[in-house]
């Protein structure tokens, strides 16, 4: 399994980091989680072709997570050479369906995938859920965050990834968490500037250690977080490898 950064950001505009996404190569499989504004311009600035997506995996329906759906839905009736002829799948949230109804409406049937291409499926919002497509297993449990959100578990080749997504400290994510090789954890504020919904270092700290994860990969960071060393906030709660993520770092599992 190979992780991609593709934004480690926030809503906040940030020349070095975009807005939330993920790449991962599973199971010879493409996946996206979430995909911010600005995600199609990392996917080219790391050679990954948007044609090859197989599935996108999203947390929430805020706009730093989903934005860049509606030109990758654009763009996959208009490739340069043969357009994808194989279905590729969004999964996400309750309200999903009716999340790209809504957005149909608002940009016409430009958007519509050609030739039934688009399968979706809502994942359960209050308790857990699985979905697998081609030896690849994501599990989902609630996230404390805003109603529905999500937080997944990605299953391949022996190996487990967990995001978070944005969430508050729940122990739904310790348990989803539980044994992990890696955990990407939404870190937003640094000690001291605690905001309801999200995580500070110590929390993101506690969740990787009680879950017993490998690795635990810090993200989502607002401006303050670069004023401090989050990583050290963080050892203080977790003894295990601790990395900052940064746009185009790629993790090899």
């Amino acid at each position: 399994m190979q992780l991609t950064i593709l934004g480690s950001g926030t809503a906040t505009p940030n020349l070095e980091r975009n807005a939330s996404g993920l790449a991962i190569r599973a199971a010879e499989s493409w996946i996206l989680v979430d995909i911010g504004p600005g995600t199609l311009r990392r996917m080219c600035e790391a050679s990954i072709d948007t044609n090859l997506i197989d599935l996108i995996v999203v947390t929430h329906f805020h706009a730093d997570h989903i934005s860049d759906l509606v030109p990758f839905l654009f763009a996959s009736n208009y490739a340069y050479g043969p357009v994808r002829q194989e279905p590729f799948y969004v999964i996400g949230p309750q309200g999903l369906e009716q999340f790209y109804g809504s957005l149909v409406r608002a940009f016409g049937h430009w958007i519509v995938p050609t030739g039934g291409r688009l399968v979706q499926r809502e994942m359960g919002a209050e308790s857990p859920d699985v979905f697998s497509l081609h030896g690849v297993t994501i599990r989902s449990r609630p996230s404390a965050h805003s109603f529905p959100c999500l937080s997944y578990r990605i299953e391949a080749d022996g190996v487990s990834l967990t995001v978070s997504g944005d969430t508050d400290f729940t122990e739904e994510l310790v348990k989803l968490a539980s044994g992990s090789d890696i955990l990407v954890c939404e870190c937003s504020m640094p000690e001291g500037l605690k905001t309801k919904g999200h995580l500070v270092p110590s929390e993101a700290g506690r969740i990787a250690a009680e879950a017993g994860v490998g690795k635990l990969v810090l993200t989502h960071f607002y401006p303050p977080c670069e004023d401090v060393d989050v990583v050290q906030q963080a050892a203080g709660f977790f003894s295990g490898e601790i990395v900052k993520a940064r746009d185009l770092m790629v993790i090899q599992m």
